[in-house]
């Protein structure tokens, strides 16, 4: 199949993006976007990773443009509250993957002088975590603060207003053609091909490719294409949302550079601070709590009884293929696994990044081998998501509610075997373990924590906040002391000596971080002036 243009059907967040993509990654292409104006969008909030500031620097966009079009603020860190237990918090910063050397000394100290494991962002995280914890930013380089603004800080915005700048600014600019009209059919040829999609206006819009960003609904892909829809539980179980904006009462100190996070009774609340409100979410199951119930649990939590909330029905799962002939889903079309983590843009950037780069590779020409290949990698990955936020229920310590005792006790994410200490590294018939069966192989030979490709010091942050054990103290005497042939002495007085110089390092930089603009402040000279 050689691909000359592209429709993209429906617009908002993915929309726009895949647009935006197409125009600015592949000008030989000709790429139009057909959308509904009787879609009432979302536009609660949304919340980045840094992996985000690869697609603002392609698209060739600067904050000072549209940070203030979107209500945007900096994100430096995520944190959690009460996810291990009620009164606990731990913090998840941007930055700091310094590899096993650095793990192994922060193991090391933390055995001899038995520190908790949060203090793990502290030694092994960049001094982006002091940033976050005092809530300040800078973008100056400083000899006390090991810290990269460009690739330590990512954003919160509002979604429907960057989808608007998208269009208006980057897409519409550089090419795209934007049809306002109704889908309400299609057609297809003799192979089962798309052709054309028919509008409520009459009018046919024909494509090579076909790029389904209809959402949950799924359009093309499912609806369509048959591809098949699996579900994410019992993984997952979330599978509602209620989302409202409130004001500021304090602005200086409630606008943040953290997404937080707080786990209550029957799920968690997302807390987006935008620039000039604050996005709150309560995520839940409706196994365990009805939409009332959970309105009136939320609104206690927020301490507002006089507040619009919208509901919001999540479908978490993935469909079995992305790419169907001439039809590839991008976003919640495609997949989702719920909002923790801010999975939903993550997917939509690496899914649009594969695809631009193989039509790069292969000059806009596709066959079924190079799709297949594309479908197995997105599957992979969107499991990986999965597990990933499913460590959020299951690693936690709590049991206070039928929720949480479900979460921590009454899930098997896997049939593992009889004896976990003895699961090789790969299945006998070559299949590799999942990320789940990795953690607990690691967990159960020595009480370390393992590399997991993909993930980063993701799940590091994680494990440490929720009080996941690496090396205890009988381990390290018996197994890390005599190693080596080095005088145990010795290897302690190195230890010491790592130790006292951690320590120096945090004081000089929490003193340092003290004199640095709040958020708030920083964003007002950086971003929207003080007039504003």
């Amino acid at each position: 199949m050689k691909i000359k243009s592209v429709l993209i059907v429906g617009g908002g967040t993915s929309g726009w993006m895949s647009a935006g993509m197409f125009a600015r990654q592949h000008p030989n292409l000709k790429v139009s976007l057909i959308e509904s104006d009787n879609i009432d969008t979302v536009g609660v909030g949304e919340s980045t990773i840094v992996l985000f500031n690869a697609f603002l620097d392609a698209m060739g966009m600067k904050d000072e443009d549209w940070m203030p079009a979107c209500n945007a603020t900096y994100k430096n860190n995520i944190r959690f509250t009460d996810f291990k237990e009620k009164g606990h918090s731990f913090d998840y910063p941007f930055g700091g993957d310094r590899g096993p050397e650095t793990l192994g000394a922060w193991s090391q100290i933390r055995a001899q002088y038995e520190l908790p494991t949060d203090s793990y962002a502290d030694f092994c995280g960049s001094h982006n975590i002091f940033l976050a914890r005092y809530n300040k930013n800078t973008k100056n380089k400083h000899k006390v603060l090991d810290f990269e603004f460009d690739r330590e800080t990512a954003y919160h915005f509002d979604a429907e207003l960057f989808g608007q700048y998208l269009r208006d600014k980057v897409c519409i600019p550089n090419g795209v053609t934007h049809h306002v009209d109704d889908v309400v059919g299609v057609e297809k040829d003799e192979n089962g091909y798309i052709t054309s999609v028919v509008g409520e206006s009459g009018e046919k819009y024909s494509a090579d490719l076909y790029v389904d960003c209809t959402g949950f609904k799924s359009l093309l892909l499912e609806q369509e294409m048959g591809s098949e829809f699996l579900s994410y539980k019992p993984w997952l179980s979330n599978d509602s949302a209620l989302a409202t904006h409130i004001p500021y009462t304090n602005k200086e100190e409630q606008l943040t550079n953290n997404t937080e996070c707080t786990a209550i009774n029957n799920g968690w609340v997302w807390d987006i601070p935008l620039w000039t409100n604050i996005g709150k979410g309560y995520v839940y199951s409706s196994d365990f709590i009805d939409d009332d119930t959970a309105a009136k649990e939320f609104k206690s939590h927020l301490g507002i009884e006089d507040v619009d909330l919208l509901k919001i029905n999540i479908k978490h799962g993935v469909h079995k293929e992305a790419w169907v002939k001439n039809v590839i889903g991008i976003g919640l079309s495609y997949a989702f696994v719920e909002p923790l983590e801010s999975t939903s843009l993550v997917s939509t950037l690496s899914l649009l990044g594969r695809l631009s780069e193989l039509l790069r590779m292969y000059d806009n020409k596709v066959n079924q081998f190079i799709i297949d290949g594309f479908n197995y990698g997105s599957q992979v990955e969107m499991n990986n998501f999965k597990d990933f936020v499913s460590f959020h229920y299951k690693m936690s310590s709590r049991n206070d509610t039928p929720y949480w005792r479900y979460q921590t006790e009454g899930r098997d994410f896997i049939n593992i075997g009889e004896n976990l200490g003895f699961v090789p590294y790969h299945r006998p018939d070559g299949m590799a373990l999942n990320e789940y069966e990795r953690l607990l192989y690691h967990d159960n030979i020595g009480h370390n924590w393992p590399l997991t490709p993909g993930q980063g010091d993701g799940v590091y942050y994680l494990m440490a906040g929720m009080g996941i054990m690496p090396f205890g103290k009988i381990f390290f005497e018996r197994y890390v002391l005599p190693q080596g042939g080095e005088d145990p002495k010795e290897k302690l007085e190195k230890i010491k000596s790592l130790y006292e110089e951690w320590q120096t390092d945090v004081e000089n930089t929490i003193k340092y971080v003290k004199t640095l603009p709040s958020s708030h402040q920083f964003l007002q000279e950086n971003i929207y002036g003080f007039d504003k």
